[in-house]
């Protein structure tokens, strides 16, 4: 079973690496918020520094951000040298198609696996094919039976961190997509209303609950961790 680190682009500029024991991969990025995306110098001094293999860890996309993007996979990949990008946003997925194919290793994040979960099986099907999917990031522990019907498919389950939705919208710092002070990190809120079957929990700009539980199943041969801050209450 790999084991992986999540880390945003300001966790990693302060991480120590002692935090790196025991973890043989990296997933550097964020996948709900692009101002936490790590810039070119970023990925370059984790495939200095850590260790293991670094994973670029992407959400939904600007036009911007896909530049940056495709900056490190011409500056950090080649045939030789595969790049592993968890992908959210299409745009990005047809560009790794058209131009990257032989130098990206695709991986869906948690917000494409459930628009995957569902598509029709036939059109899901080919949809893993035609852009060369290789695995899933999943956080829900329903889900793998969901994707048994597709063969060679591998699963990755995200812990503890269940996402449930995200938004752009900073919730922190109330606006749009923007110039951002970072006023998220080291933080967590709780969100508790007689309407709501349990506590939310707001962590950057997406709304979930803890997962406990990371299930045993045969598709899961990777395991993502990433460390909740303290948390408020709102």
């Amino acid at each position: 079973m790999e084991k992986a680190l999540a880390l945003n682009r300001h966790e990693w500029r302060k991480v120590r690496p002692a935090a790196f024991k025991g973890f043989s991969l990296l997933y550097l990025g964020d996948e709900f918020c692009g101002q936490l995306l790590p810039e070119l110098a970023d990925f370059k001094r984790a495939a200095g520094i850590f260790p293991g293999r670094t994973i670029l860890l992407t959400p939904l996309l600007t036009d911007p951000e896909i530049d940056a993007i495709e900056r490190i996979i011409r500056d950090c990949s080649s045939p030789k040298n595969r790049i592993e990008i968890v992908v959210n946003d299409l745009g990005l997925l047809d560009l790794i198609r058209e131009r990257y194919a032989g130098r990206v290793r695709v991986t869906l994040g948690r917000i494409f696996g459930h628009w995957i979960k569902v598509m029709p099986p036939v059109f899901a099907r080919k949809f893993i094919k035609t852009n060369g999917v290789a695995r899933i990031d999943i956080d829900d522990p329903s889900l793998p039976g969901r994707f048994s019907h597709f063969p060679g498919l591998k699963l990755s389950f995200r812990s503890p961190f269940r996402y449930l939705s995200a938004t752009r919208f900073c919730p922190w710092e109330r606006h749009w997509p923007g110039p951002c002070a970072a006023s998220c990190q080291g933080r967590m809120t709780q969100i508790r209303h007689s309407r709501l079957p349990q506590t939310l929990l707001l962590k950057g700009s997406a709304y979930g609950i803890r997962n406990a539980v990371i299930p045993a199943h045969p598709m899961i041969d990777r395991v993502v961790m990433e460390k909740l801050p303290p948390r408020g209450k709102q």
